[in-house]
């Protein structure tokens, strides 16, 4: 095995030009799933509201319909019946008033309604019990929320909940998504081993199976617990195996057990940038092996967490057809920070509201193996070389 150092690393935008680039020409291909399952999921096409909504004027409250002139001649109308929601109501009749429920159409010669308990009772009728309401008032106009072939969805929104409602107003029962990505997430280490004499617990297969699944991949997990190249290359061999992704964790960097990037050689890989200047997370690289990314994270849990949020997660979004950037929160740090020399620093904050908006609250840390530290944190604070954080001075986070 040859060593491999970091002389020609690239950039973080670099970087992730690169990797997006490769997401941008693989768009994972679409498939139609049931309404129910849509949330998460990224809309592969545009969908056109079929019909108007509402599709009819309706009444926005319970109380009384009528027509706003006879009101205003008579002072009291009698109650001609009532229409509720789903009934076709036959036409007002003139010096009339309609009891009418929420979401029920207006009767053909009224145009207002006023709320039950702004009505009073008199002997002929109703009557208002407050000042008069305007003609119009209390009325949903056919199409106020959207006219037919409004659009409802863009190719490339995430849906969630929101988009299930208004779907379903339009009777959709299925919806063009792109497919889940497959991702395998490799644990590489004889650390990882039951019976090794230092052994410790994979915390990064599980952590990334969180992280990743997030954002709607499908994720499985593998392990290789041994320092061997052959065994490395055998378990890399299988976690590729049906995946649109892979990704490793640990044997990466240029100690004596960090044989991935030349087995991924051997394999017939192709090196997209070998390491990042950023900090934590430099023996960062990507490989491209037979069309397919392959991403090799550090093994300390907190670099591999970072990697993972600034590099992976937006390959993801965009190999979805999605926007790559996740949700970014501006605040005001309470600190002042630099990244090192020619690097992108990446600091995790805690967020405050104040009346002005967000504070950062630095969270420290012991380093690029820190686990705790992210659990204090709501946000990852980005230090771009020579730009450092000011306290006081606005900047923006990752929000994790």
């Amino acid at each position: 095995m040859s060593t491999n150092d970091f002389a020609r690393r690239v950039d973080h935008p670099t970087a992730l030009r690169l990797v997006l680039a490769h997401a941008r020409a693989t768009l994972l291909p679409a498939t139609r799933v049931p309404l129910n399952q849509i949330t998460g999921r990224v809309a592969a096409e545009t969908v056109h509201a079929t019909t108007c909504r509402p599709p009819a004027d309706i009444s926005a409250m319970d109380g009384y319909a009528f027509a706003h002139t006879a009101m205003v001649a008579q002072g009291s109308l009698p109650v001609d019946g009532r229409t509720v929601a789903g009934d076709r109501p036959a036409p007002l009749m003139a010096g009339h008033a309609r009891a009418i429920l929420t979401g029920a159409h207006i009767p053909a010669g009224a145009d207002c309604v006023m709320a039950a308990e702004r009505m009073t009772r008199t002997e002929n009728g109703i009557a208002p019990a407050t000042t008069l309401a305007a003609p119009g008032a209390n009325i949903r106009s056919r199409g106020e929320e959207f006219a037919t072939g409004a659009i409802l969805l863009t190719r490339g929104q995430v849906l969630d909940w929101r988009h299930v409602a208004l779907l379903a107003s339009q009777g959709v029962r299925d919806v063009t998504v792109t497919r889940r990505p497959r991702v395998c997430v490799l644990s590489n280490g004889a650390e990882l081993a039951a019976d090794a004499p230092g052994a410790c617990m994979d915390s990064n297969g599980p952590m990334l199976a969180a992280l990743l699944g997030g954002v709607g991949a499908r994720v499985t997990t593998s392990i290789a617990a041994s320092d061997h190249v052959a065994t490395q290359a055998a378990r890399l061999h299988a976690a590729r195996t049906g995946t649109d992704v892979l990704v490793t964790t640990g044997g990466i960097s240029v100690g004596g057990t960090d044989h991935m990037l030349d087995i991924l050689r051997d394999m017939g890989g192709k090196v997209l940038f070998r390491g990042v200047s950023i900090r934590p997370g430099r023996p960062f690289t990507v490989v491209e092996l037979e069309g397919r990314l392959v991403f090799c994270l550090p093994g300390n849990p907190g670099a591999a967490a970072i990697c993972a949020l600034v590099f992976v997660l937006p390959y993801l979004r965009m190999l979805m057809g999605g926007a790559p950037d996740g949700m970014r929160v501006v605040g005001v740090p309470d600190f002042s920070a630099e990244a090192p020399s020619g690097m992108t620093g990446f600091i995790p904050v805690a967020l405050s509201p104040t009346p002005e908006g967000w504070r950062f609250s630095r969270v420290e840390t012991v380093g690029s193996s820190d686990i705790v530290a992210f659990t204090r944190a709501d946000a990852l604070l980005t230090l771009k070389p020579d730009e450092p954080a000011r306290a006081g001075q606005p900047a923006w986070a990752i929000r994790l």
